[in-house]
């Protein structure tokens, strides 16, 4: 089994700073929707998240991050043969729990909905099955619920290997961060098998398509 989790992903409601902010309250009307309900957005609210947290909105507000990760990870063969399990740990130490059988939508601006939703209702649910369901967790608590036998931190300052040199055949846990700069928000000290893959600076979803690739080869799927 490979269990992905994704660390301090920037996914979040409006912060408490922002909410009587103008331009969020005219983009909340548009949608016809609470304030404190609609997801942060640097696609849309790039300025405004700039003057509440300075210099911040390359990374915070980025939820089409994982958008794209969830679109390629569900839809993996090592997921269709229930051998992935992905995780999403966000800034707030707020956990997602994805399951093996949701199916991400098509549309961005559906997928928003989807988890606005959850941050709502905390579990999204089909025909009685559990889609998404989300729970208050640090990220080493998170880790520490999850049997494993190996835990891997993917990182720019890790040794520089080849996916296929440390990924084998074992239940392997791999850390990858949810943000597009800057480092962990979360204590990471505690993770001593380190690796980076490649020596330039590459997207959330592609290392994480190389983590499941390899993960796939390893077991003998592909």
């Amino acid at each position: 089994m490979l269990h992905l989790v994704i660390a301090d992903a920037e996914l979040e409601t409006i912060p408490e700073q922002m909410l009587e902010d103008p331009s969020i309250r005219r983009f909340a009307k548009k949608r016809n929707k609470r304030i404190d309900r609609i997801i942060l957005d640097s696609n849309y609210m790039h300025t405004a998240i700039d003057r509440y947290f300075p210099n911040e909105s390359k990374r915070r507000g980025r939820p089409d991050i994982i958008y794209l990760l969830l679109e390629m990870t569900q839809e993996s063969i090592l997921n269709h043969k229930n051998q992935l399990r992905t995780y999403i740990h966000t800034r707030n130490n707020q956990v997602i729990h994805i399951s093996p059988i949701t199916r991400m939508p098509k549309s961005y601006n559906r997928f928003i909905g989807l988890f606005e939703d959850l941050f709502e209702k905390r579990i999204i649910t089909n025909n009685g099955k559990k889609l998404l369901s989300m729970e208050d967790s640090n990220l080493r608590d998170l880790i520490d619920s999850i049997r494993r036998d190996r835990t891997i931190l993917l990182h720019p300052k890790g040794e520089m290997k080849k996916p296929s040199e440390f990924i084998d055949r074992s239940d392997i846990l791999v850390i990858i961060g949810g943000f597009s700069e800057g480092d962990f928000l979360s204590d990471i000290s505690f993770v001593q098998e380190r690796y980076a893959i490649f020596d330039q600076e590459l997207t959330i979803w592609s290392v994480a398509n190389e983590m499941v690739a390899s993960y796939e080869r390893a077991i003998g799927l592909t």
